[in-house]
């Protein structure tokens, strides 16, 4: 198989040379721009001897493979209260590039998403293999000849330098020499579709490959999982460990290479449709090595409790919360959040009613109901953008909204998990006379039985 891939590089560089379309299929805005102006060839072929004869072979010296670790530690009890530790590993491997000098330090650039692991497994931040609730207690970066190499003492382990979540970009240092890319820096912004690039990494971490393609968009702002910069699409065929490669394009007056941009991510199902982020928003970081400013997102904020209150005297509202389904519905001058069966909507029988009749509370009963109010008003914003009602709606608000639910969870879970075994000041009560819904005709279905627990936050 490395003897294959190794024989149909010099064919890939060729064939990339062939035009892909006639001049007849060519896009509009391209015909009207005569080829001299166009700063990146539509065609390999434009590159120089040198960089040809570099670029044709199995490896690119300036590309590694690189390999990062992170070992998990989770706690448990076992007979007796005796503590346990349980330990785990998590392997990843992804391509990096070295591009610069820095005294006795030599610089890679990698995707972020390549060296990152949570610090602490759930609540979204899941990783397979490793439970939830696992804290990590090391973390390393190396380089490898590829995922098959076992772990060595010498191999270079790499420092972070400066990273950036949001660009999804990663600067490490080595302090081993390493093969620096004799590219310069491109501009991602004078990229067109059917311009003709060159994707170097290390595929599944197996071995050093090359894959050519062509750009098919551009201009495309990238706000996935967190994300925000611009990428660039391309249909080169690239798979996991690819990630971080570095994407180049041929200068048409030069017939050099440059490097205009970094693989990160593909569409899941579409081999052939991939994204690059731009090189133009990665270069002060790349140059200046610092993560760019980011000021704090404004928290989406939920209707308000009146707007609530009003939304419940036309009927009940059933929500998420914890993982579960809360109906909610007014009960006199009281709001009444019945925590539902988990089996519904099988059966809408309450297990626990939560009772807020609007007196001051403290402590945890304070919590939780800022935390059900709070869910609420989420929800019904959230109805409201979807249905064109809010002012602000758009998929941008329902995306953040559902977000700021999804980051939620997590604390919902403990307060109902803390409500159904009566911790923390949480303890239910069985229902008596001083209830609201001791009051509701005996016939009504939504009148909790006699043995519903009862939990009064805010009694006098």
């Amino acid at each position: 198989m490395l003897r294959a891939a190794r024989a149909f590089l010099p064919v890939l560089l060729a064939a990339a040379s062939l035009p892909a379309e006639s001049a007849r299929a060519a896009p509009a805005a391209r015909r009207d721009r005569p080829a001299s102006q166009e700063r990146y060839a539509d065609a390999l072929a434009a590159m120089n001897a040198a960089a040809r004869a570099r670029e044709s072979r199995p490896a690119a010296a300036y590309v590694y493979c690189l390999r990062a670790t992170a070992v998990y530690e989770r706690l448990s009890y076992g007979r007796g209260g005796k503590l346990r530790r349980e330990y785990v590993t998590k392997v990843r491997h992804g391509t990096g590039f070295a591009y610069r000098r820095r005294g006795d330090e030599w610089l890679l650039a990698t995707n972020h998403h390549v060296i990152e692991f949570p610090e602490v497994t759930g609540d979204g931040a899941d990783l397979d293999g490793v439970p939830a609730g696992a804290r990590r207690v090391r973390q390393d970066v190396r380089i490898v000849a590829s995922e098959a190499e076992p772990d060595r003492p010498d191999q270079p382990a790499l420092a972070v330098v400066v990273e950036d979540e949001a660009l999804d970009i990663a600067v490490l240092a080595s302090p081993t020499p390493l093969t620096l890319i004799p590219y310069r820096l491109g501009r991602s912004a004078d990229l067109r579709v059917g311009n003709a690039v060159l994707v170097r990494g290390y595929p599944l971490g197996a071995f050093p490959a090359a894959n050519a393609g062509r750009v098919i968009g551009v201009g495309q702002r990238d706000l996935e999982r967190g994300w925000d910069h611009e990428d660039f699409a391309v249909d080169a065929l690239l798979n996991l460990g690819s990630s971080g490669s570095p994407v180049l394009a041929v200068a048409s007056d030069t017939g050099e290479p440059e490097v205009v941009g970094v693989y990160h991510a593909g569409y899941k199902g579409a081999q052939g449709l991939n994204v690059v982020i731009a090189i133009d928003g990665l270069r002060p970081l790349l140059e200046g090595l610092k993560a760019r400013p980011r000021s704090p997102e404004a928290r989406v904020t939920g209707a308000a409790p009146a707007d609530a209150r009003r939304a419940l005297a036309r009927g009940p509202i059933v929500m998420p919360f914890g993982g579960r389904a809360v109906r909610v519905e007014r009960d006199g001058d009281a709001v009444r959040f019945g925590l539902l069966d988990p089996a519904f909507p099988l059966t809408e029988r309450v297990e626990v009613s939560i009772v807020d009749r609007g007196a001051p509370a403290s402590g945890r009963a304070a919590e939780l109901r800022d935390a059900l109010w709070e869910q609420l008003g989420l929800v019904l914003r959230y109805r409201a953008a979807d249905a064109g009602e809010d002012r602000a709606s758009g998929p941008w608000l329902r995306s953040r909204i559902a977000a700021g639910l999804r980051e939620r969870e997590g604390d919902q879970e403990e307060l109902v998990s803390a409500v159904r075994a009566g911790a923390d000041g949480l303890a239910p009560v069985t229902m008596g006379e001083r209830d609201p819904a001791a009051r509701m005709p005996a016939e009504d279905p939504r009148r909790p039985s006699a043995r519903t627990p009862i939990l009064v936050i805010g009694a006098r």
